[in-house]
């Protein structure tokens, strides 16, 4: 698994915690590194995804909603919500990694966290997105 692979999973792990019970962040943040026992840089890029998805939570969340074709927001799993803050994130503040590996990696991930159909519809959603924010 690749050093990105292993932030983005930390990355998704703590976001969730967070949302789904409440845990400051950075507490949530320091129990998975605790746990998972990760490479400084693989704890260096999973700190950078959450603090910038932490930071721009409602906008992320803007830009997300306004994509949504027959969904809402809130109707959106907390797993695909979160891995669609993640990808969008990285596509925003990371022009180093590109686009379709920041889709492919989304998707992955949410073939192994999420439903079956979570891969289709990630996709589809951070299609859209990727073509409007890297032409920016």
């Amino acid at each position: 698994m690749s050093r990105r692979r292993k932030a983005r999973e930390i990355a998704l792990q703590t976001l969730y915690a967070q949302e789904v019970s409440g845990t400051d962040w950075k507490t949530a943040f320091d129990d998975n590194v605790e746990r998972r026992k990760p490479s400084a840089e693989v704890v260096e890029y999973a700190s950078r995804l959450v603090t910038n998805v932490m930071d721009e939570k409602a906008n992320l969340d803007s830009l997300i909603r306004d994509r949504l074709e027959n969904w809402t927001l809130e109707r959106v799993s907390v797993v695909d919500r979160t891995i669609l803050r993640i990808a969008l994130s990285e596509l925003l503040h990371c022009p180093e990694v590109p686009s379709n590996v920041i889709m492919n990696e989304a998707i992955e991930i949410a073939h192994k966290f999420s439903s079956a159909d979570a891969g289709r519809f990630v996709n589809g959603v951070l299609d859209r997105l990727a073509r409007e924010v890297r032409t920016r």
